[in-house]
């Protein structure tokens, strides 16, 4: 019998193919095995709590739905990206409920196969266009692009490809952007090549309070005089870059 790819992850989910016990207790070295050697993007901004999956009902609503059955899990592990989670008793606000990892090692893949199998309607299945997990943040002092260079592996790599990138061409590189039509999978952090990572995301609520500051330095740097660009790029950008090096089996080809 040929089974269709969402009836092979129902079938293992539910005849326990992928293991669950002591799944509210996850192995912290596991979960932990993203951190590089380099200090993420952005250091003094913080993501604003958890990514939850895709499809997650408002975070008050979806906590009182969600059972901690472990289905997108499980399911999520099929599919082999291994991108959920749930959190342990080092977060007893959230415990046993399902996040994304540390992105630079396991974005989610928006392949939606985990929002059909949610018994509680916790995780609602819609279009990934749709999926509001958060938004990606570009940190400019990092990013190739914004430092003299050419790199289109963060857009390369992003499921909704040209609809949430913008490029604003000029001396200091292709410049790129991510506009508010991003949902937050985080594919863009793993696949940005610089060690570390130039890229986060944040929940979108965090987003909604600082994207004001955020669009306002980035505004800065392009209406910014060339010799003023040109001291803050080889100044202060450039070191920093060239300490982090260019992870090429990184870059999304």
């Amino acid at each position: 019998m040929k089974l269709t790819r969402r009836e092979f992850i129902k079938m293992s989910v539910s005849g326990g193919l992928v293991l669950t016990s002591g799944l509210l207790v996850p192995d912290r070295s596991v979960l932990h095995a993203a951190k590089e050697e380099f200090e993420g993007p952005l250091p003094d901004i913080d993501i604003g709590g958890i990514i939850r999956p895709p499809g997650a009902l408002p975070e008050k609503e979806f906590r009182a739905r969600c059972v901690s059955c472990g289905a997108c899990v499980n399911a999520c592990h099929v599919m082999k990206y291994d991108a959920i989670a749930v959190s342990g008793l080092k977060d007893l606000t959230n415990f046993g409920t399902p996040y994304i990892k540390d992105m630079r090692d396991f974005p989610c893949a928006l392949c939606m196969e985990c929002p059909p199998l949610c018994p509680t309607g916790a995780l609602k299945p819609l279009p990934k266009e749709k999926v509001s997990m958060g938004t990606a943040l570009i940190d400019f002092s990092l990013c190739f692009g914004w430092n003299g260079d050419v790199c289109l592996s963060c857009s390369k790599a992003c499921p909704l490809g040209a609809t949430v990138f913008d490029f604003y061409n000029g001396e200091w590189g292709n410049q790129p952007y991510i506009n508010e039509g991003c949902v937050g999978c985080g594919l863009c952090v793993k696949y940005c090549p610089i060690g570390g990572s130039a890229i986060k995301v944040v929940t979108k609520k965090k987003y909604d309070s600082l994207k004001g500051s955020y669009k306002a330095g980035f505004k800065s740097l392009l209406s910014m005089k060339s010799e003023e660009r040109y001291n803050i790029v080889y100044g202060q950008n450039l070191p920093k870059i060239m300490e982090r090096g260019r992870l090429v089996e990184r870059e999304y080809r």
